[in-house]
């Protein structure tokens, strides 16, 4: 079984934007569960690309595997709190949109507040659009976060990025539809 070393070693390297051999070991953990807990363990890893691409390999497992991920969520999402690490908390994001519908009442009221911080303190543009697109799909079956991110989505089709503006007001427009 790859140890986090391994892993680490696996991600590293190569241009910090490019997906290194981030498929591959997402492949390899879908084929053998057992390999789930050493990724996710590798958001240890003192190099940030490292763990952009552990956020990035566990968002294909989700999408493969997400009863697997949504097992891990709470070790999960107590990573990517401690990290503040913009990478972590937009795949978090896209993560949680394809695990709603599976949350425990416990696991959603969790997943929103960490949204909501993230939406509220991220200067991030990719943090702010995804939280903002998991949110607007949650808010058609919670009034309360409804309610909350017509608000926060007002003051963001003020921004000064173009997509983030644009993105804040076509979601407000549909999540006013509610």
């Amino acid at each position: 079984m790859p140890s986090v070393k391994s892993f680490e070693d696996r991600l590293r390297g190569g241009h910090p934007n490019s997906l290194g051999n981030t498929v591959s070991v997402a492949d390899e953990v879908v084929a053998d569960r057992s390999l789930l807990w050493g990724l996710i363990a590798t958001y240890s890893s003192d190099d940030e690309v490292v763990r952009l691409r552990v956020s990035s390999a566990l968002k294909r497992v989700a999408w493969a595997e997400p009863e697997w991920v949504h097992h891990e969520l709470d070790a999960v999402i107590d990573w990517v709190v401690r990290l503040q690490q913009p990478s972590a908390q937009w795949t978090i994001a896209e993560i949680l949109l394809v695990l709603g519908p599976n949350l425990a009442v416990a696991e959603r009221l969790r997943a929103i507040e960490v949204m909501k911080a993230h939406l509220t303190t991220s200067r991030d543009w990719i943090v702010l659009i995804k939280t903002m697109e998991t949110l607007a799909e949650w808010a058609g079956a919670d009034s309360d976060v409804r309610s909350w991110l017509l608000s926060r989505l007002e003051e963001l089709a003020g921004d000064s990025r173009k997509s983030v503006a644009q993105k804040a007001q076509r979601l407000h427009q549909a999540v006013s539809q509610y």
